[in-house]
């Protein structure tokens, strides 16, 4: 489980959110029983969800401490409990389950998310946005790094973010698992990153989110080299513009998933 920290995840809390409310804006409107955000991190998404859908009942499940504290203080009204969302029975008697940029982490989602649109009710809605850029430079450059010869040792064992398929592969998935109607759809965001003082800002974007697992293994000297490392294999990929911000693209996958009606 790679630790979690909120302070550094929130240094682009505009950028990171806004797939999160674009997933809601998608989600039927419909007379929702529960409600669940699985990997809610610090309630970002479960506030949306909340401000939306007024006296739903709502649970957020989070593997890390850091942000489950984070949430109960942004969301005191909310329950909020450790869980592993590899476990798709902690979605149980929910008819609205919504996930952002969490299932990548697992090796198994796929099987996950098909037990979970199995499992809903009828009428019950699935809504999930998980990254696509593990193909990028940022997320490529970060495996070459760490394959060198310098580092393929210190992190052996060590697994970063995984590979997630097309929308329309989610989309048969979903049908297959007891969809009646899947929406499912990718869009690629143009992030305009501002000059990070010392570092480059695609680093300080990843250092929130990719590189935890990694920076979980080393000291804090070993954690400085690695990074130098990094860092200047991605000034290339990602030259600043003349006035000192960054342009990151990031692709994302989307689907919202609905059960037949009763009727």
């Amino acid at each position: 489980m790679a630790s979690w920290d909120p302070g550094q995840y929130a240094k682009f809390a505009g950028p990171r959110l806004r797939p999160g409310a674009d997933l809601v804006a998608r989600l039927p409107d419909r007379d929702y029983r529960a409600g669940v955000d699985l990997g809610c991190g610090g309630g970002q998404v479960t506030a949306l969800l909340r401000a939306r859908f007024r006296g739903l009942a709502l649970l957020g499940i989070d593997n890390s401490p850091a942000m489950l504290e984070a949430a109960r203080k942004t969301l005191p009204d909310v329950e909020f409990r450790p869980g592993d969302i590899a476990d798709a029975t902690l979605a149980a008697g929910c008819d609205l389950i919504v996930s952002n940029a969490a299932f990548h982490w697992l090796a198994n989602h796929r099987a996950v998310l098909g037990a979970l649109m199995a499992g809903l009710p009828a009428d019950g809605v699935l809504a999930v946005q998980m990254p696509r850029n593990h193909d990028a430079p940022s997320h490529r450059l970060l495996a070459d790094v760490a394959a060198t010869p310098r580092w393929a040792g210190r992190f052996a064992g060590v697994v970063g973010i995984r590979p997630v398929d097309e929308a329309a592969d989610y989309a048969r998935l979903l049908r297959h698992a007891g969809a009646a109607e899947v929406d499912a759809w990718t869009t690629d965001y143009i992030h305009v990153l501002p000059p990070a003082p010392a570092s480059h800002p695609v680093l300080e974007w990843v250092k929130g989110t990719a590189l935890r697992p990694y920076l979980d293994v080393l000291d804090e000297a070993e954690a400085a080299d690695f990074l130098a490392a990094y860092g200047e294999a991605l000034v290339a990929a990602y030259p600043a513009e003349s006035d000192g911000r960054v342009l990151f693209p990031f692709r994302r996958v989307f689907f919202v998933a609905s059960r037949p009606m009763i009727g």
